[in-house]
């Protein structure tokens, strides 16, 4: 029996799962998973996550996860992660998002991302941004950037940044530019720039200008100009302004 104390695991019920032991899932296969009755998986709890071999995941679907209580999600795994179907990820949830760790992240690729409801984002720190590998960030849409919390910026890279659809920065925010590191800017491009709002270039600092590449300032119109706080012009080198367009000045 590949799910100890489960003989029939189409009959399973969310009290079947949570009587199980810890270990019940240690042998568990993608087929077993899949077996199983979304509703039953509100019984899982995160040993029993984490107990489960990562290939297993393969077997998890959408009502699956929407139905697992969110603490359980502690016990994934980077490689757990990478293992389950990107369609699943239609059915996680901020709380959901919030209770894994970071380093689950590091299984998240950009069919998954594309999947997540955006209002998901909103359970995601800068510790889980920092995990994600760069090339996730190709499915950041503008909901999934409007639902993230400010601070989950601070985790945003140069790679990841370049990564992005240029359309996800028009969510931005004036608190989210200024949490980011000043180095993540050095991803930004033209495209990226003129479709940020205007006002969110009040988050704007010295550093992150001076890290922008200068051929980023193509981007600038005169109302990013307007919105920018004055000392943040302190970044502006020759090679920026000689890329600017007249009319932002």
């Amino acid at each position: 029996m590949a799910i100890v104390g489960l003989a029939n695991l189409a009959d399973a019920t969310a009290a079947d799962i949570a009587a199980l032991p810890a270990d019940a899932f240690a042998e568990a296969t993608a087929d077993d998973l899949a077996a199983i009755p979304a509703e039953a998986m509100q019984g899982m709890g995160p040993d029993m996550m984490a107990a489960m071999p990562p290939d297993a995941m393969g077997g998890m679907d959408a009502d699956m996860i929407s139905a697992m209580p969110p603490y359980a999600m502690s016990g994934m795994n980077a490689d757990m992660m990478a293992a389950m179907p990107p369609t699943a990820m239609e059915g996680m949830g901020p709380d959901m998002m919030a209770a894994m760790p970071a380093e689950a992240m590091e299984g998240m690729g950009p069919d998954m991302m594309a999947a997540m409801p955006p209002y998901a984002m909103g359970g995601v720190d800068a510790d889980m941004m920092a995990a994600m590998p760069p090339d996730a960030m190709a499915s950041m849409s503008p909901g999934m950037m409007a639902a993230m919390p400010p601070d989950a910026m601070g985790g945003m890279s140069p790679d990841m940044m370049a990564a992005m659809p240029p359309d996800a920065m028009a969510s931005m925010s004036p608190d989210m530019m200024a949490a980011m590191p000043p180095t993540a800017m050095e991803g930004m491009g033209p495209d990226m720039m003129a479709a940020m709002p205007p006002y969110a270039m009040g988050g704007m600092d010295a550093d992150m200008m001076a890290a922008l590449p200068p051929t980023a300032m193509e981007g600038m119109g005169p109302d990013m100009m307007a919105a920018m706080p004055p000392d943040a012009m302190g970044g502006m080198d020759a090679d920026m302004m000689a890329a600017l367009p007249p009319t932002a000045m």
